[in-house]
């Protein structure tokens, strides 16, 4: 064959069209290896079997990952991690992404713990940037002292849907906690998931209180602004010597002087069970809490034996054993709003309870706790007359729910009797709690 200049170029356009035919092929089997390109983000799918797409968990097309911490490492803030059924380990996540598990999406009471339609992740999940989703995991981390860690930088993170089971153990002796807000991140949400088997021991003294969620720390000087805990089931929290808490919340609480951190906080539509160590709170606002909103919360079954005897009234020292909602190195009590919560916890246990250092210091400030079922129609015990659950000094708890319903019409048909509501007040406040 004769050659000449245009037979060359001929032949090198053939030979550029082939290659870029070649490397869009590679490419687009690269993307189907790891991950998709969609709009807004990338999606890496990671499979435990090794053989997954974005679109297909059944997939037989090879993915690069079989584990977490690899597909966050090589994803960009704003990508999408999707992670099908089976076993993983822990992982830090250090940029913006949503981590989209097997279940995202599904309430927890449809769900069982480590069924194999799950991504089940063993070890510790820590968020360490702003922005970031979790959604639809099993979670466990088996004689370690935390769940789910989002960190000071974990701003706007979202808990969502997940089942954290199994954190610490009768053995572990050290703190141990479900979800940890550490230190101050603001605008977290953690909402719709069940947290439980919650584990600490003390032998010897060694430390040991055991949260489903706290909101940290008390020697924290960055408050913790806009903190929304929602629509849990926190059960089966346990301390063998120290306290137990479904949600504590203690950002600041320290008297050093750089403890200056507070706590923004709504907690709303949680369910409370099962709490047991030396003392037993549902809910624990312990450090500055201004404006606080503790509203629709289910609280039932606090334990703290050996303290725990029929009859026996738990508030000789100044801080009680057994508490539905309780406030302690928290000045700003009298701003919190403490309602239509159910506080049947027993004849033995309070309901509502200031911390003793508090009353005696601010002797005409009350936290506003009426509209509450307290287990019995006719109110609260101790400083009422009533046969439910006891209440504490500075508690307005007139009216009261006269049933479980709390959604009930509250009102003592008194209008000028100073009275915070007087029936529907809060509806727009209802929200729907379990509809997302």
């Amino acid at each position: 064959m004769q050659f000449n200049a245009t037979t060359i170029n001929d032949n090198k356009f053939k030979i550029g069209l082939a290659v870029a035919i070649l490397g869009a092929a590679l490419a687009t089997a690269l993307i189907s290896a790891s991950g998709s390109a969609l709009g807004g983000g990338t999606t890496f799918v990671v499979d435990d079997d090794g053989l997954a797409t974005p679109g297909d968990c059944e997939s037989l097309t090879p993915t690069l990952y079989t584990d977490i911490q690899p597909a966050v490492t090589a994803a960009s803030a704003g990508d999408t991690i999707k992670v099908c059924s089976g076993p993983y380990t822990g992982f830090s996540v250090d940029r913006k992404l949503y981590l989209k598990g097997a279940k995202a999406g599904v309430p927890y009471w449809t769900r069982t713990f480590g069924n194999p339609s799950e991504s089940t992740v063993t070890g510790l999940v820590t968020i360490d940037a702003a922005d970031v989703k979790l959604d639809g995991f099993s979670l466990t981390n088996p004689n370690q002292g935390l769940g789910v860690l989002v960190k000071a930088t974990g701003n706007g993170a979202v808990i969502k849907k997940n089942i954290v089971n199994g954190v610490g153990g009768p053995a572990f002796a050290n703190h141990t906690v479900g979800v940890y807000l550490e230190l101050g991140p603001d605008n977290v949400t953690v909402k719709s998931n069940k947290i439980s088997n919650i584990q600490s021991a003390n032998p010897a003294g060694a430390p040991g209180t055991a949260q489903g969620i706290l909101v940290g720390d008390s020697s924290s000087g960055d408050p913790s602004l806009n903190t929304n805990v929602q629509s849990n089931n926190i059960s089966d929290i346990q301390s063998s010597t120290r306290g137990a808490y479904g949600i504590q919340v203690n950002n600041g609480a320290s008297t050093v002087p750089t403890a200056t951190g507070y706590s923004e906080v709504k907690i709303r539509g949680n369910k409370i069970s099962d709490v047991s160590g030396a003392w037993a709170r549902g809910v624990g606002l312990e450090g500055e809490t201004p404006n606080a909103v503790v509203r629709y919360n289910k609280i039932s079954n606090l334990n703290s034996p050996p303290f725990d005897v029929p009859g026996d009234i738990p508030d000789a020292g100044p801080v009680p054993t057994e508490a539905a909602v309780f406030f302690e190195d928290n000045p700003f009590f009298f701003t919190s709003n403490v309602n239509r919560n159910s506080l049947a916890v027993g004849t033995d246990a309070f309901g509502i309870v200031i911390a003793k250092a508090l009353t005696d210091v601010y002797v005409s400030l009350s936290v506003d706790g009426e509209c509450n079922w307290w287990g019995a129609s006719n109110g609260p015990g101790a400083v009422a007359s009533g046969s439910g659950s006891l209440v504490g000094p500075n508690v307005d708890y007139k009216p009261w729910l006269k049933s479980d319903n709390l959604k009930k019409w509250c009102c003592d048909k008194k209008f000028n009797d100073g009275d915070h509501h007087h029936g529907a007040w809060d509806w727009g406040d209802w929200d729907h709690w379990d509809d997302d």
